[in-house]
């Protein structure tokens, strides 16, 4: 008689699948540009790690669509590289900033 393991004995960790991890990506690629339409005396005010501070930067310098969406990506991926705690940190300022209203049509 075979023995099968329920989940619930199982207690080996799943890595969240290459859906989850694209998803949570976008998501943060989403909030860098969000965060790159405001100004630079706002980003102030927000608590935003240096790496993505020098990337927002450059982004006035970005003219043509394909280099802002290739700079998009760029921020999504510094994005990437930060705690969950830091990225909620950022989407909570940019939510008291921008106000509630506005950031619900957002896509954050």
């Amino acid at each position: 008689m075979k023995h099968s393991q329920l989940p619930e004995e199982d207690p080996v960790f799943e890595k969240p699948s290459k859906s989850e991890i694209k998803r949570r990506l976008e998501a943060r690629q989403t909030l860098a540009e969000e965060i790159s339409k405001l100004t630079p005396d706002k980003w102030k005010q927000m608590p935003i790690p240096e790496r993505l501070l020098e990337g927002l930067q450059e982004t006035a310098q970005v003219r043509s669509h394909g280099g802002i969406r290739r700079h998009i990506q760029f921020l999504g991926k510094i994005m990437g590289t930060f705690s969950e705690e830091e990225v909620q940190a950022m989407k909570q300022a940019l939510i008291k900033i921008v106000g509630v209203n506005r950031a619900s049509k957002m896509k954050i």
